[in-house]
């Protein structure tokens, strides 16, 4: 899996991604998604704020500042619209996310809902590492970051007899 720092170090390929919020044993999928270019959609939510689900323009939005992680899959299939979107609705059952975006299926999208062979492999893919993450971390996090470092390092010292 690739641990990615910034989102600008995000790939601009198409993907399904996870928004997650809450942070170790409360973490949650906030939101499932789709991008034919993962980079400019994530900068959307979290950068510009400008995407449906970050600007109240339905009943339900989500808080950017609240995402804590973002994960996401690839796949050669994806950069056809039609099975990014099948693939969505894939994830929605595994991940179950508080929030779900898609509205009506295309005749394409519910042909590769009916193929077993499709559903097996998006449930494969879902269910195994994500291509990559990135981690949005708090003031906390990063005490507790350093903290852990430092106990790293004196066990180093002390092995190395300092």
């Amino acid at each position: 899996m690739d641990r990615i720092p910034r989102i600008t170090d995000l790939p601009n390929n198409p993907a399904v991604y996870l928004l997650f919020g809450g942070k170790k044993g409360n973490k949650f999928v906030a939101y499932v998604g789709i991008a034919d270019k993962l980079r400019r959609r994530i900068s959307q939510h979290i950068i510009r704020r400008d995407s449906s689900i970050t600007t109240a323009a339905s009943i339900v939005s989500l808080n950017p500042d609240y995402i804590t992680e973002i994960q996401w899959w690839e796949y050669p299939a994806f950069s056809e619209r039609g099975f990014l979107e099948a693939a969505e609705e894939i994830a929605f059952e595994i991940f179950d996310p508080v929030l779900r975006s898609r509205g009506k299926l295309t005749a394409r999208v519910q042909t590769l809902l009916a193929d077993p062979q499709f559903k097996n492999d998006m449930s494969k893919l879902f269910n195994s590492p994500p291509k990559g993450n990135i981690e949005f971390l708090d003031f906390q996090d990063v005490v507790d970051r350093i903290n852990q470092l430092e106990e790293q390092i004196n066990k180093l010292s002390e092995k190395i007899g300092h």
